[in-house]
């Protein structure tokens, strides 16, 4: 892999600065997309997460405050 980015990069040196440019401005690019579909996909997982963590917050409240009734009752 190494190697690979190594003759990548010594292949860019040789077109010139503006090709060199072009080559970064689209890699930076890429690499952008990528974060940004990671970074939406993380935020849904987030917003599933606190989705569930309501719910079983609630249930939880609800088992407790029902406990304690039937408790108080007796």
């Amino acid at each position: 892999e190494y190697e690979l980015a190594l003759s990548t990069y010594e292949a860019t040196l040789d077109g010139g600065p503006d090709d060199m440019t072009v080559i970064d401005a689209t890699a930076l690019r890429r690499h952008l997309i990528k974060l940004n579909r990671r970074l939406q996909h993380l935020e849904e997982e987030n917003k599933e997460r606190a989705k569930r963590e309501m719910i079983l917050y609630s249930v939880t409240v609800a088992f407790w405050l029902i406990n304690t009734l039937v408790w108080l009752r007796r």
